[in-house]
């Protein structure tokens, strides 16, 4: 395990590398056009992954060149009409009812994988009138169950000893068992979608007997491949199911919790296999890409997509090419393929949540100032533990950090996203992650639908909405799938003229490849300002101190003073590295907030 973990990690630093150089070198059309190519031969390989829920599952995102898809408003000749479905709800995402004061904790932590995955189906349906299951995997999970209560959204829990107990204390919330074809690698997620139409708990057939649950659906044999049983998703299931909210999870994971709101709320859940991917069984990528392309086609604007398009090098669409199709067709991406007990969370109400924000400090004409932003908060799952762990650092508080946060965590997760607000020091600050209310490539967004600027400003409009709830002053963007420096300006300008409520901007997952300091920070003509990142994560999880400050200096130069967005790879740093980092630049860096910089810069400038 320790051995797939360095591999992975070593794999995402050769990919952030050259991911790196593709955006200082390959501007050229042809090349362009080449390293999607090569991508999506890979079946999205350059986007590695964390497995492992300890560290929190991250990733390293694709930036411009690699995964690249052209602008689709102006290469499509066809264009799709989305079907004008009315959302059940006022969130983006759905909300449970408010959990039971006193919930059935079991352990499942040392049960195998399909007993773990019959107990998640179970949470779903039994979750979905009122959520009374809280399931255990982890530490943490235990961590969270102590702040529900702290929180006052329950009084307390029961623990069960024997967790398969719980089927026999809800055998009336359920109707039976479907069981999956083991000769289908995508069977078990169609097995959760019938599931959770007919409040069936997915089993293999020894288990079903086992707890003397009759099998109403058995799928061996009923699909010849992938592609069929996602056609079968599409045309019979999807139907009597929430086309708002979709997920794309690999079957292998079912079991480590990340479906049970899914199946409360009758979200499809479907997975694409990738390159590497295609001696499983039933597996054909192309036809199976197709069918989801139906699906996105068939599915509402603004509709969720959760889980992750990735789940190991080469085995699912990946990162990229994923969020790029979804972006496309006018679907977000919320990154939460190993969050947990969502079904309980997101029965939490909360409205709202407030900042503090602190003056700026006196502006200097001789100081270098640097809001530190760290990557990945769109990526739920790391608020379940990873960020926990920065907060709980003794250097927490000892300066200023700009942190990147999904907004729709308020909707699924608000016990998470409360505890992190409460704990936040004066020089904290949340910023929305990443390029909107979920995660999208803007140049690339609703290119398949006619009238794509409408959709542009709509999805704007959603965003500033879920801003507005969490006091984020400002977003930052992700320019995936853009085709080159002078598109990546022009739609951050669009952005800017979609949400003139927002002071300045932060785009960039990682320097860009801008050649000249003016391009990094500047002013809009709407007058809002833009803080591109300057420095990147192509040192991936072993970045050096020595590096990051070399990526500044470069940037300062013989410069009086400056004002520098400093993009912080979540995966390679920590709060004490942080700390090094501000030491070693010396006193003449000040940091700062992503608020204060913008105050700063707009003093200097005016």
């Amino acid at each position: 395990m320790i051995i797939l973990f360095k591999n992975i990690r070593m794999q995402r630093r050769d990919a952030a590398r050259q991911t790196a150089a593709s955006n200082r070198f390959m501007r050229v059309s042809i090349l362009v056009v080449c390293a999607f190519i090569a991508a999506c031969s890979q079946g999205g390989g350059t986007v590695t992954r964390r497995a492992a829920e300890a560290v929190a599952p991250g990733r390293t995102r694709l930036r411009n060149v690699a995964g690249h898809i052209p602008y689709a408003g102006k290469t499509q000749k066809h264009f799709v009409t989305l079907p004008d479905i009315t959302r059940s709800y006022p969130t983006v995402q759905p909300k449970m009812p408010e959990p039971a004061k006193t919930l059935l904790v079991a352990d499942i932590s040392r049960e195998p994988p399909h007993v773990q995955r019959l107990l998640v189906t179970l949470q779903g349906l039994v979750n979905r009138s009122r959520p009374r299951i809280y399931l255990i995997w982890k530490r943490s999970d235990w961590f969270w169950l102590r702040q529900l209560k702290q929180q006052h959204s329950i009084n307390g829990w029961r623990v069960i000893k024997n967790p398969l107990s719980l089927v026999r204390i809800f055998r009336s919330s359920i109707r039976g068992a479907v069981v999956p074809d083991p000769a289908i690698f995508d069977s078990p997620d169609i097995a959760c979608d019938i599931g959770a139409v007919d409040r069936l708990v997915v089993a293999t057939p020894r288990l079903a007997r086992a707890l003397h649950l009759p099998i109403k659906v058995d799928l061996r044999g009923k699909f010849a491949d992938d592609a069929a049983a996602l056609r079968y998703l599409r045309i019979k299931m999807l139907p009597h199911m929430n086309p708002y909210l979709m997920c794309c999870l690999n079957p292998k994971i079912l079991s480590r919790g990340g479906v049970d709101q899914l199946i409360a709320a009758k979200g499809p859940i479907f997975w694409v296999t990738g390159r590497a991917a295609q001696q499983e069984p039933g597996a054909d990528m192309n036809a199976e890409k197709r069918q989801i392309e139906k699906l996105l086609a068939e599915t509402p604007f603004g509709a969720v997509i959760r889980g992750f398009w990735w789940c190991g090098p080469g085995s699912g669409l990946g990162e990229g090419p994923g969020v790029a199709l979804a972006s496309k067709y006018g679907k977000i991406t919320v990154v939460s393929d190993y969050v947990r007990n969502f079904s309980v969370f997101s029965g939490v109400p909360l409205s709202h949540l407030r900042q503090t924000f602190l003056p700026a400090p006196r502006f200097n004409p001789h100081k270098i100032y640097i809001a530190l932003t760290i990557s990945d908060g769109d990526n739920l799952c790391t608020w379940q533990s990873y960020f926990r762990h920065w907060f709980q650092s003794p250097y927490h508080g000892k300066f200023a950090v700009g942190w990147g946060m999904g907004p729709t965590m308020i909707d699924v997760a608000p016990t998470l996203a409360r505890w992190y607000f409460q704990h936040a020091k004066p020089h904290d600050e949340f910023l929305c992650d990443v390029s909107g209310v979920g995660y999208f490539y803007p140049p690339v967004w609703a290119g398949r639908l006619a009238d794509r600027r409408a959709a542009f400003k709509r999805i704007y409009r959603w965003t500033y909405r879920y801003m507005r709830r969490l006091d984020m002053p400002t977003l930052r963007l992700f320019l995936g799938s853009a085709r080159g420096q002078a598109q990546e300006r022009r739609v951050i300008a669009e952005v800017g003229a979609a949400m003139p409520q927002v002071q300045f901007l932060m785009p960039d997952y990682g320097y860009s490849g801008e050649k000249r300091f003016d391009q990094l920070t500047y002013t809009l003509p709407t007058g809002q300002a833009v803080l591109r990142a300057a420095t990147n994560s192509s040192f991936g999880s072993h970045w050096k101190v020595r590096d990051m400050v070399r990526q500044i200096h470069h940037w300062v130069g013989d410069r009086r003073s400056a004002f520098l967005n400093v993009f912080v790879w979540c995966w390679g740093g920590s709060m004490h590295k942080l700390y090094n980092l501000l030491h070693a630049l010396g006193p003449r860096y000040v940091d700062v907030t992503p608020t204060q910089l913008n105050i700063l810069y707009r003093e200097a400038n005016r």
